[in-house]
């Protein structure tokens, strides 16, 4: 039984870091596509009302790519609870660090100088 379940997780934990990378990469390559939108805009010198319509449904886009995000973020944390819910608790199921922590905080650092840990 315990096997059983290890399978079922491991398989879960492979499927869980491709999902997140994905949604991830949907949204740096929406901002690409609005970056260019803006960028070819200017560089052809036509009116700014130019690909308004495109920005606008992309700025929607990248919202609903964020929230979706956040669920996968939250299936994630919840995938966790589950996991030792059903006894898993002591076994690695993907990569080797915890689930990201849900506060973070920025370091300023020095132009010129390099963080170190």
């Amino acid at each position: 039984m315990l096997n059983e379940r290890l399978t079922a997780a491991r398989r879960i934990a492979d499927a869980l870091r491709p999902a997140e990378a994905d949604i991830e990469a949907a949204i740096a390559s929406t901002s690409r596509l609005i970056t260019a939108i803006a960028a070819g805009r200017e560089q052809v010198r036509v009116p700014v009302t130019v690909g308004q319509s495109s920005l606008a449904a992309l700025s929607s886009v990248v919202q609903e790519l964020i929230e979706a995000r956040a669920g996968i973020g939250e299936a994630h944390a919840a995938l966790a609870r589950d996991r030792v819910a059903v006894g898993l608790e002591a076994y690695a199921m993907g990569d080797v660090g915890d689930c990201p922590s849900t506060s973070a905080s920025l370091k300023s650092v020095e132009p010129g100088l390099r963080s170190v840990a």
